[in-house]
């Protein structure tokens, strides 16, 4: 006999593009979301206040990852121009 266990995997998103990678803005809303969750219940003011909060954590969690992209464009730039690559340097500049 198989015994077959049930369980609730709760809410699943799925996000799909096309030719390309998903925006740094999604990543810094799903980030986001992961660090601030401003509950449905709460007061309104304090709703209010939480949300505030939160976009302004969007906001440098954007910044940084903005920042991550770039510094990681310039290594690779960088590893390119060693290996005497210099054409595919120049695509990535221009990304």
């Amino acid at each position: 006999m198989m015994d077959v266990g049930v369980g609730e995997v709760g809410n699943v998103n799925v996000v799909t593009t096309n030719n390309a990678g998903l925006p740094i803005e999604h990543w810094a809303e799903r980030a986001t979301n992961t660090i601030v969750s401003v509950g449905s219940n709460s007061h309104p003011l304090i709703k209010e206040q939480a949300e505030a909060f939160k976009e302004q954590v969007r906001h440098v969690v954007k910044y940084y990852m903005d920042e991550a992209v770039k510094s990681d464009r310039t290594t690779l730039i960088a590893e390119l121009e060693m290996n005497n690559q210099k054409d595919m340097a120049d695509i990535l500049r221009r990304l």
